[in-house]
Parts: structure tokens; sequence; C-alpha cells
């Protein structure tokens, strides 16, 4: 059987696998732009071996600015004053230190340096899959460096499946101490400022650093790896590290960095306020984290993994500076692995010369092949202890600290710091290096408010230069950088291989028991599945027919016997990342492949960004709508034409029944999934299988970055049910790309929708059919409609019908600029769904620009009492990555969702709705549409199918 292209792009070095404010003065930018079509990468399976990848992009002419060294070589050097973008298809070399803006100068005021040249503030931007590689040099004090100075910034967005890579200049990835790091510095506090302006001498030949804006921000970091540097300047401790962060802002934002094979500190804040999430450090051979002089940032999602051939703590901690305001930052969910080079210190972390912290949700464990040995989490000492139980706290540990003693060794040295929450245990790390201590899940979210009134977070009303903001942390409820359930092993696919976990399984041999193996590598699923099954990464899988996971499409006589006297049998089926699916043809769409997961049963279908679950059809490409049926999945929540008990609902598509009376039901996850080429309509009647089809299914549920490609039908149909769901595209679907009814109440946030010329429904199709026991009147906040239909079809984009309701906020309307179809309304009310307006029917924070051929944005509705004025009319201008440009898309107030409760019908029990409505599920947001026009996340690109966007 040849495999299908999966046309993803993956790394192309197997190395990359990772397996286991700104000041006054003139200003310049660099960006960082998502790609806009992805490679295919090699797939798995057997037969035919595929073709070779395609060559990756062209050459293209370096940069102003920088010499051509090479072909597809470009070498920066010196100080760059203006804009810089480093664009992809060329390398680029660093030749001794590099400075972006000249604000590492004495100032002598906000916009002048001492020596009279203006501060100049500049902007450096690196596109994804970006190579920069530091050029060796004998002297440090020449090493290789980038240094974005204070005023400047960087705009180095990577994605998942291209990551940016700052490395040495020889082949490889291993090598500490070959070429200097990266600095950033900033005008955020720092505890030695002693003048105005601020000018601290930073370390590592940085130059001065520092200022009086906790704000500040100088750009944007993500999805970047930082190999093989770090540089000793002198034995007094001056030192370049990987990455020194110095008196940076929390408008920065860093997330989804890695730092492997360094000399020297992996990262270390330099005072400031920075915040960063989803940080990895491993094979540091000094300290993985340090921190001093002041910092009072916050840091959630940190895995640091030591080696035993280093010397220096997973993290050392001090003030120093001075004593005007204590390090103390907050750390929420981390994992340490510890190991040291032998006859070290026996301790794992380090807090000294006054340093406090807020350590929350935190596992520590030592390496089961370690060379150091352990007795010791947390040393604390030269004068850190007096800040124990104010602002040095420990709160929800997992102890495992040694690998001598037994026991979960010493928490500290200083015994005071232990408490209840600190669990003793075996850290039982998994494949995704989550721990499986039985502590380590089921926490309470942490209260905030409760650790404001207990202990010394950074105040500004008690001397410090910024006010503890909760905000920026997600609420968990595990201990340790990576959820237990497997959810999300967000290091998985993008980061350097540092020596632990799995989280992309090896291929096995073989089709799992209950499948029949076709040829090599090709399994066949059939019929219905009563146990546990799982698709292994190195098969290819087949639909034949209608697979059920489970019999909970049975009538059910009582809440755990069919009619006939069977039992309910509850399965789950589990899908790797990366494996692919396929549905056979059939001419009878009664006989459609369907993966059905019934009522009372699971899917477990976690795929990564580099290696998203694909299902499609058996033929080698992604697109040809309606060749195979599609992904159906029922639950036992509430639906509004529930008139039993126990609920039967009989539902479409052939799916049996569905419905109960559970909002919180759990039907498993999907998560980095991509469903193409489906859809089949039964009969005329609208009896159809959907690409995906969500019947009842509870909020217990979780959707996340989930793709719907090239469907003949609808693209996702929700039928009641209150399931939640972000990071959705739908493409190319020839009905409606998403529609609900039968009194669904679930939430939606970031929504991406571009409608097909071959199409004939809507963006959004709703009502509330059923019954009116209940309305539909979902929640959805940040939606991008890119619209178009075929010639002569409707000219409305969305439709709400039969009584549906909705509130939508943070919408972008806009038509495709080569559209087929001819449109000049945005939204049709109508069958009783008018009656619904401003009570629950709301339109709030809409750019509006919905016609083509009418001009000025065409008409909001055929019913204009749903405008009012956050809607704004005016050109979408969507840029590269998707997000609109208008200025109306930005610098939005965070929905307020008591006001909103308080104003209009949002969902609630005490009014007869099947649940409460929970504002929780959503990320404060200040911009309208699917994707932020700051470009710091442009979440569809890199696993999405290439040319479908």
């Amino acid at each position: 059987m040849m495999k299908k292209p999966l046309l993803l792009a993956l790394l192309t070095s197997g190395a990359l696998v990772g397996l286991g404010g700104c000041s006054e003065g003139d200003e310049a930018t660099i960006n960082i732009d998502a790609p806009t079509t992805v490679n295919p990468p090699p797939t798995e399976g057997g037969g035919d071996p595929d073709p070779a990848p395609e060559p990756g992009p062209e050459p293209v002419d370096c940069p102003e600015g920088t010499t051509e060294s090479a072909a597809g070589v470009c070498r920066l050097s010196g100080t760059y004053l203006e804009d810089l973008t480093l664009v992809a298809g060329n390398s680029y070399e660093l030749d001794g230190r590099v400075n972006i803006g000249n604000g590492n100068c004495l100032l002598a005021d906000s916009s002048t340096c001492d020596n009279g040249d203006a501060l100049v503030n500049a902007t450096l931007t690196i596109e994804p899959g970006v190579n920069i590689r530091g050029l060796p040099s004998d002297d440090p004090l020449t090493a290789a460096v980038l240094h974005v100075t204070r005023g400047s910034r960087i705009n180095a967005v990577g994605t998942a499946a291209a990551p940016i890579i700052f490395s040495s200049s020889d082949p490889d990835f291993s090598g500490p101490g070959e070429w200097g790091g990266v600095q950033i510095s900033g005008f955020a506090p720092h505890n030695a400022c002693n003048t105005e302006p601020c000018n601290v001498d930073g370390e590592g030949e940085a130059g001065f650093i520092g200022g009086d804006d906790p704000a500040d921000d100088s750009g944007i970091m993500e999805y970047v790896i930082l190999a093989e540097n770090g540089v000793a300047i002198n034995s007094d401790g001056d030192e370049i590290n990987a990455l020194s962060l110095n008196a940076v802002g929390a408008g920065t934002t860093f997330d989804y960095i890695q730092i492997f094979d360094t000399t020297d500190d992996g990262v270390e804040f330099y005072g400031g306020t920075a915040n960063m999430k989803h940080l990895v450090v491993a094979n540091a051979n000094d300290d993985s984290v340090d921190w001093d002089e002041g910092f009072q940032g916050s840091l959630q999602y940190v895995l640091v993994r030591q080696h035993g051939e280093g010397s220096g703590e997973a993290f050392e901690m001090d003030t120093e500076g001075t004593l005007e305001w204590l390090s103390k930052p907050t750390l929420v969910n981390t994992t340490i692995i510890a190991d040291k080079q032998a006859d070290d210190s026996p301790f794992i972390m380090r807090f000294k010369d006054s340093s406090g912290g807020f350590f929350h949700n935190t596992v520590v464990t030592v390496a089961g092949d370690a060379t150091g040995f352990f007795d010791e989490c947390a040393r604390i000492e030269d004068g850190a202890e007096a800040n124990i139980n104010s602002s040095l706290v420990f709160n929800n540990w997992i102890q495992d600290c040694s690998n001598t003693s037994g026991a979960g060794g010493t928490l500290s040295n200083e015994p005071s710091i232990d408490n209840a929450s600190v669990v003793v245990a075996a850290a039982q790390l998994d494949d995704i290096l989550a721990s499986q201590a039985s502590a380590a899940s089921g926490l309470d979210p942490i209260d905030w408010s409760a650790i404001e009134a207990s202990f010394d977070l950074p105040s500004t009303a008690n001397g410090d230069p910024i006010d503890f903001d909760a905000s920026f942390f997600d609420a968990t409820t595990f201990m340790g950088a990576v959820n237990p359930d497997g959810s999300d092993p967000w290091w998985a696919g993008w980061t350097l291989d540092f020596g632990a976990g799995n989280a992309l399984p090896e291929p096995i041999e073989g089709c799992p028991e209950g499948t029949e193996e076709v040829e090599a590598n090709v399994c066949r699923l059939s019929g219905t599945y009563t146990t546990d099954l799982t698709l292994s990464a190195g098969n290819v899988y087949q639909l034949d027919g209608r697979v059920n996971i489970g019999n909970g499409n049975c009538l059910l006589e009582s809440a755990e016997t069919c009619q006939g006297g069977d039992a309910l049998v509850r399965a789950t089926l589990t899908i790797q990342p990366g494996v692919s699916v396929v549905g056979l043809p059939s001419d009878d769409p009664l006989t459609a492949s369907v993966l059905h997961v019934t009522r009372g049963s699971k899917i477990n279908a976690i795929g990564t960004a580099a290696a998203p679950i694909v299902f499609s059809s058996a033929d080698s490409d992604l697109v040809g709508p309606g060749e195979w049926g599609g992904v159906q999945i029922s639950g036992f929540a509430p639906h509004n034409a529930c008139d039993t008990e126990p609920c039967n609902v009989d539902g479409e598509g052939e799916a049996g029944f569905i419905g109960g009376d559970d909002a919180a039901d759990d039907s498993g996850v999907m998560k980095y999934v991509i469903l193409a080429e489906n859809g089949v309509a039964i009969n005329s009647d609208g009896d159809e299988i959907n690409a995906l089809s969500l019947n009842a299914v509870g909020s217990g549920t979780e959707f996340d970055f989930i793709q719907i490609y090239e469907t003949t039908d609808d693209g996702v149909e929700f039928y009641g049910g209150t399931a939640n769901m972000r990071h959705l595209v739908v493409a190319n679907a020839n009905d409606d790309s998403v529609d609900w009814d039968e009194g669904f109440q679930g939430n939606l946030q970031y929504v991406l929708v571009k409608q097909s010329g071959n199409g004939s429904g809507e963006a959004f199709e709703m009502d509330t059919e059923g019954t009116l026991e209940w309305l539909s009147k979902p929640t959805l906040v940040n939606t991008t409609i890119i619209a178009d239909k075929q010639a002569d079809d409707s000219p409305f984009i969305m439709r709400f019908k039969d009584s549906s309701a909705g509130f939508f906020h943070n919408v972008v309307i806009t038509v495709a600029d080569d559209a087929t179809g001819t449109f000049d309304e945005c939204a049709r009310i109508e069958d009783g769904a008018e009656a619904n307006i401003n009570v629950a029917l709301v339109f709030n924070n809409w750019v509006q620009d919905c016609a083509n051929e009418s001009g000025a944005g065409g008409t909001l509705s055929n019913e204009p009492s749903v405008g009012n004025s956050s809607i704004v009319v005016e050109a979408a201008q969507l840029d590269d990555i998707l997000a609109s440009q208008a200025a109306a898309a930005t610098g939005l107030a965070p929905i307020d969702f008591e006001a909103i409760g308080n104003a209009y019908a949002l969902p609630s029990t005490a009014s007869g709705d099947p649940q409460d409505f929970d504002a929780s599920f959503f990320d404060d947001t200040t911009f309208s549409g699917a994707v932020n026009p700051d470009g710091s996340d442009p979440w569809w690109a890199g696993w999405t199918i290439e040319g479908s966007l």
C-alpha cells in the first residue's frame, strides 16, 4: 500500500526530534513571520518507500547590512541601528558581538547616550526555521553574541515544526562553549539602579542595562532553541550564559524555549520582571536556571534535566546587587531531574544571598543514571533563610531528592520550610516526563488570593518594582512541568534530544489485537470494540465500514443495561502521535467508513504539532471531499430532545442512541488531529455524516488544535451537549463549516474558518431544533471567517435560525479576495432567532468586512437591532498569519464576563439550562479574530495541511 504524504512540516534534522516599554529615540523593528506553507515529511508504515522530502527553501538575497560569506549564508557583525529581518532560506552567522540598537551605551538622559549619540531602537525579526550560528573565537571578549540592547526588540517567533535555532558553526548540536549566547537587555527595574537614568554595568560585556519600566517590552521569543553555548570571561564569575535576561520587562514574551549543552548557566535573570512559559534546560554545565539582582518575574512549565558533567545547581538563586528589593519570583509547575559530576554538592537547588522565591506544584527527582550523589532538595543559606514562610515558600511538592539515603532525602537544611503540602514519594516520571505519583494529580488550582493574604508576594506598596499578577498563570491541578493525564506533552517534537523521555513512541511491529493485518504495517479495524485498543505508531490503520468503540449507541433500558439485556460496555481508543487512520471507500452511505466513539467510551487521540494524528481517505492525497464518512463522538451530556429516563435520542448519521444528563461528561481528548476528505449525505432529508459530529458530548472532553479540511458536509456539528473547543480550523467545507443545534451550550475560542468557492453552506449555521426545552446558545471568543461560496448562492455568511442564540465576541468577518460567491451581509437572523437578539444573541467587538461588491463592509444583518457601537466597519487587513491588522482589532479590554452575565441570558441552571456558564474556559485576549495581531502566536502554522489556508 502506497502511503499518503501527510503534507506537514517536520524537522528536517533527525537531531531535532525531541524524544525524551521603550525609551524615546529613533525606532527600528525586526519581525519574524509564520510560514505560509508547510513541507511534506516522511511518513510511517509499510509498502513502497516514500519519495525523499522536497528540498528546503531556495536561498534568497542576504538582508541589507549583512554580508554573503557563502551561497545561502549571511554574516552579521557590529551594531544594527535599523530594523533587520533574517528571512528563511538562508543561514546566518554571528561574527563576534552583534548588537541590535545602541541601548547598551551609558545614557545621559532618556534619549541620548553619554557621548551625544541619539538612542536608537531597532527590531530584529527572525523567521521560523532560521538557523543562526555563532562563529568560534579563542578570546572570550570577542565571542559570538547576539545582544538585543535596551529599547530594541527581537521578534523571533518559530513554530513547533520550524523552531528558530541558535548554535555553533559545526554540523552538530552538541559541544558546550562553542560560541557565546544571546543577551536581551531592557529598561525594567534592577535593584542596583542608583542613577537617573539607570545605568547598571551588565555582566558578560553587555554594557549598560536597566531602567524603571516593569512592563518594558523587548519583543518575543517563541519556539527558540539555543545550543552549544556559554563562555566564562574571567574567574570572577563574569560570564556569557546561553540566555542572559538583563532587566527585561514583563511586556516581553518568552514561550517554548530550549537551552541545550551550555558551558555556563542556561538562563540567568539579572533583575527585571520577565515572565516565561514552557522552558526546557538540559545539560547545563553550571546552573540550569539562575536569578539575582532583584528578579521578580513569573515562570510556568519549567523542565530541567541536569547531566553528570555539570557542577551547578538546577536552580541557583540570590538577590545580590543591593537589598533595595529582593529576588522573589513565582514558579508554578516545575520538574527537576537532578544530576552533577561525582563528589559535587549533594543538594539540587540553592537559595543564597537573601533570595526569596515561591515554588508551587514542583517535582524534584534524581536521574536514574545519575553520576552525582544527592540527599537534599534545597540548600537555604546566606540570609535566604530569613525569608522562609514569608517570601520563600514551597507549596505542593513531590520530594524525591535522594539516590543514596532513600525515602526522598531531606527537603532542606532549614526544616522550617517544610509543610503538609510537601509529599515524600517516588516521582514516577513516565515517557513524557510527567509524574505519575498519586500526590501529583488531583490538586485544587492555586488560590492566589489566599497566597497573597499569607505571604510577601511582590507589591509596589511594599517597595517592590511590580505588583504580583496571577493572571499570567494557567490554572493547573497537577505537580510538575507536564500534565500526568498525557494531554499536553508540550516539549515533544520541537526540542533537541536531551536524553530523557520518549513522547513519540517507538514504532512496534505487528497489528494490535482485534485488528487485521492486511499487509505489512497496515491494520484494519471493523465492527465494535468492547475492550481498550491502542493504535500505535509505525502502522497505518484502515476503517472498514462503521467502527464502534463501546456499545453505548444501544437503546438503554437503565444506566448500565442495553435493551435486550447486554451490559453497557465502555472502552477507550488510544491513538499515538503521528498515526494515520484511513477510511476505506464505500458506494453505500449506510456502510461508509466511520469511527464512532459511543457514549460512555473515550478517545485519547493526542498528537503533537510535529506529529499530528491524521484521518483521511485511502487514496494518496489529502484532497477530495466525500471519500469516506467521518468521526462521531457521542456522550451522556444533556440534549434538549431527551424525554426518557435514561435518555435515548436517536442520533443523526446512523449514530444510534445518544445523550444523558451529565453536563461534565468526559469522552476523552482530541488534540492536534486532522480530519480530511470526508462527509457523506445519507439521504435528501438532511441525515448526514459530518467530518466531526459531536453528539451530546460533555464539557469534560477536551478538543484542542483540530483541523477539518475538504468535507462534503459540515465541518463540525454539535448536536446538543456542552462540549468546549479551542484552536479549530475548518477549511473547504462544502456545507456549513460550523453547525450547532438541539440545545448546544458549549464554548469555543480561536476558531478560523475559510470557506470554499465550491461550497453552498454558511460559515456558521445555527439553530436550536430538537425542542425548545432550552436554546442553543454557546459562547465564542476570537473567531475569524474568510467567506466564500459557489456563485449565485445566498449573500450572507452566517445564519441564525430555528430560535438559535449565541454570544460572538472578538470576531473578524471578511470575504476571500478570490471569492466565487457574492456577499453583502454578515449574519441572517430568522425563524425565531430574532427573538433572542440582545438577550441571548449578542455580537460584541466585531470587524465587519462582509461585502465584496457593495463595499463599506456590507450589512451586519437583516435584523439591525443586533448592531452596537462595538461593531466597526473596516477592512479586515488579514496578514500572512491570518491575523487582522485592522485598527479596531487590537487594544481591546479583556471581556468582562461578569458584566455580560448581568446583562444577558448566559447559560444558567437556575433558568432551566443544562449547565452554568463557566468563564474560566477562556483565555483573556485583547484582540479580535482567531490570531493575535502582534504575531506572537501563529497557532495554526506548521501542523495544518499544506495549502489549506
